[in-house]
C-alpha cells in the first residue's frame, strides 16, 4: 500500500485554429497538406465538429514525414 499508481494524462483535442497556431500553418494550408497526404488528418466527433490529438500534432511537429500518408 502507499504505492500511487500515475495514469497518463488525457490526450487534448485541437481546434484547427489551435493546430494553426501550434505548427505555424494557416487553416488552408493545413487543409491543403492533408489533402496531399502530408499533414495528419483530424477526428470527426459527433457533433461534426473536427479535433485533432496533441499526440498526433507533437509527433507531427518532431517527425514530419512518419506522420504522413503514403501517396
Amino acid at each position: 500500500m502507499g504505492e500511487t499508481l500515475e495514469r497518463p494524462l488525457a490526450d487534448s483535442l485541437l481546434t484547427v485554429r489551435e493546430v494553426s497556431a501550434k505548427v505555424g500553418l494557416s487553416r488552408a494550408s493545413i487543409y491543403n497538406h492533408m489533402h496531399r497526404g502530408i499533414f495528419p488528418k483530424p477526428t470527426k466527433l459527433r457533433s461534426g465538429a473536427v479535433r485533432w490529438k496533441s499526440s498526433t500534432i507533437n509527433r507531427w511537429i518532431a517527425n514530419p514525414e512518419a506522420e504522413t500518408a503514403p501517396l
